[in-house]
C-alpha cells in the first residue's frame, strides 16, 4: 500500500505543472504574461520570459538585463466527505512563494543568448493528522528546479528562430497513514537530471504584427526514493509481504527502496499579438499531449528482490488551453493588462482525481501594470482561478468532493545593462 500511494503519487504531483496549469502548478514565471493571462507567450517583448515560451522572441527585447520575479500563490480547499453516512468536511490552506531568474545578453545584430533560474513544477498540501482521506495523502512537498539556456537567431527582418536546452532535478518528500492510521509511511526522494528541449519560431508580417509557434520536448524523470514505514499498532506480518513472521511490533520501523519513471508529455503552442495605437491584443492556443500518460509502472526491493509492484492505467487524455490578452499603454511609463483563460484537464473523470492532485477544468481571469523606470522596469499582476476541484472517487472506498479557490500575486523587476 505504501509503495502504490506514494511513489505513484511523487509521479503524479511532479507531472501536475502540465496538469495544474494554475493551480498546484508553476507557470507563474513571467509577471507580465500573468497579467494577460499567459496570452501571446514568447511574441510580446516586453520581459525576458521568451526564454523559456518561445525563444524565438528573445530578439523582440532590445535591451540586455537581468530579470528577478517572485510569485505568491494562495489556494484555499473545502473537501467534504461524500461516502454514505458520512459528513465530515475539512479546509486546507497551501501558500507558496515561487522565485524566478533571467538574464539575456547580444551576441551580435541578430543573435541573442539567455538563461533562467525558476521552478516548473511544485506542490506543497499538508492535510491535518487524522482527516478522513489520510490513506491517501497527508504531507506532499515536491519541488523542481529548472536551469535554462536559450538562443535566438533573426533569419530575416521577419522570421526569427530559437532554441532552449533544460536541465531540470526534482525533490520530493510524501507522508501518508496506510489502514487508517496503522503504519505511518513517507518517501524521500529525488531524480537524476533530467534534459528537455524547446524550440521556436515567430514570423513578422508588419512592425505591429507577430505570429509565434513552439514545441516543447517529451521529458522523461527516472525517481528514486527511501521509504520508511513506521508501525503504530502491531501489524500482521502477512500485510506486509512477510507471512512468515506473525506480527510486526508497533513502533518497528522497515526502510528499502523503490523507483518510478514518467514522461511528461510534449505540448505546442500558437501565439498572435496585434499592436493597435495604444492597445496591445495576444491570444495564446496550447495542446498537450497527454494521452502518452497511459500507464504508471512501480517498482521496489522492499521484500528483498526486484519487483513490480504496481502497474496503473491513467488513460490521461490530451488537453487545450486558450488565452485572449490585452494591454493598454496609458502613457510612457504606465502600461494595464487585463486576460481570461480556459485550460482543460488531461483527468477523464473521478476514478482518475487524486488527493494529491484534485484537478478540474478552470478559468483564470487576471489583471496587471508595468511601471517603467531609468534603467529598469517593475511589474505587478494578480490572478483569480475559478474551479470545482471535482470529485475524487476511488475503488478503495475514498470518495471526497473538492471545492477550491485559488488566487495569485505576482512581482518582477528588470534592470538593464
Amino acid at each position: 500500500m505504501f509503495k502504490k500511494v506514494s511513489l505513484l503519487s511523487m509521479a503524479f504531483v511532479i507531472a501536475s505543472k502540465a496538469v495544474m496549469a494554475g493551480g498546484f502548478s508553476l507557470t507563474e514565471y513571467s509577471t507580465t504574461s500573468f497579467g494577460r493571462a499567459f496570452a501571446g507567450l514568447g511574441i510580446v517583448g516586453d520581459d525576458y520570459s521568451a526564454i523559456i515560451s518561445n525563444p524565438a522572441g528573445m530578439s523582440l527585447v532590445k535591451d540586455d538585463g537581468v530579470q528577478l520575479g517572485m510569485s505568491l500563490i494562495d489556494i484555499y480547499a473545502k473537501i467534504s466527505d461524500n461516502r454514505p453516512g458520512k459528513d465530515d468536511e475539512i479546509s486546507l490552506n497551501i501558500f507558496s512563494p515561487v522565485p524566478s531568474f533571467f538574464m539575456q545578453t547580444t551576441v551580435s545584430d541578430k543573435m541573442k543568448l539567455g538563461m533562467a533560474l525558476y521552478t516548473p513544477y511544485g506542490l506543497g498540501t499538508d492535510y491535518k493528522d487524522g482527516w478522513f482521506g489520510r490513506d491517501e495523502a497527508l504531507l506532499s512537498e515536491i519541488v523542481v528546479y529548472d536551469f535554462t539556456v536559450s538562443s535566438s537567431y533573426d533569419l530575416t527582418d521577419k522570421f526569427s528562430i530559437g532554441a532552449s536546452l533544460s536541465t531540470q532535478y526534482a525533490t520530493a518528500d510524501l507522508t501518508n497513514d496506510v489502514a487508517s492510521g496503522a503504519i505511518y509511511s513517507e518517501i524521500e526522494g529525488h531524480s537524476d537530471p533530467t534534459l528537455a528541449y524547446t524550440l521556436g519560431l515567430m514570423y513578422r508580417p508588419t512592425d505591429n504584427t507577430r505570429f509565434g509557434l513552439s514545441y516543447r520536448s517529451k521529458s522523461t524523470y527516472d525517481l528514486e526514493g527511501t521509504h520508511t514505514l513506521k508501525m503504530n499498532t502491531n501489524i500482521p506480518g502477512s500485510n506486509l509481504g512477510m507471512p512468515s513472521i506473525p506480527y510486526v511490533p508497533a513502533g518497528t520501523k522497515l526502510k528499502g527502496d523503490a523507483w518510478a519513471s514518467v514522461t511528461l508529455p510534449e505540448n505546442v503552442i500558437l501565439s498572435a499579438y496585434q499592436k493597435i495605437d495604444d492597445l496591445g491584443l495576444s491570444a495564446s492556443v496550447k495542446w498537450t499531449r497527454w494521452s502518452r500518460f497511459e500507464y504508471l509502472n512501480i517498482y521496489s526491493n522492499v521484500k528483498g528482490s526486484d519487483a513490480l509492484v504496481s502497474s496503473t492505467y491513467e488513460n490521461w487524455q490530451d488537453t487545450w488551453t486558450y488565452a485572449i490578452g490585452a494591454d493598454y499603454d496609458l502613457n510612457k511609463d504606465w502600461v494595464l493588462r487585463a486576460g481570461i483563460e480556459y485550460d482543460e484537464t488531461p483527468i477523464p473523470g473521478d476514478a482518475n482525481r487524486t488527493a494529491r492532485i484534485p484537478d478540474d477544468d478552470r478559468i483564470i481571469t487576471s489583471l496587471g501594470a508595468s511601471y517603467k523606470f531609468n534603467g529598469g522596469k517593475f511589474d505587478m499582476a494578480y490572478a483569480h482561478i475559478f474551479l470545482d476541484g471535482g470529485n475524487a472517487k476511488y475503488p478503495s472506498g475514498f470518495d471526497a468532493e473538492y471545492d477550491l479557490h485559488i488566487n495569485m500575486l505576482s512581482f518582477a523587476v528588470q534592470y538593464y545593462f
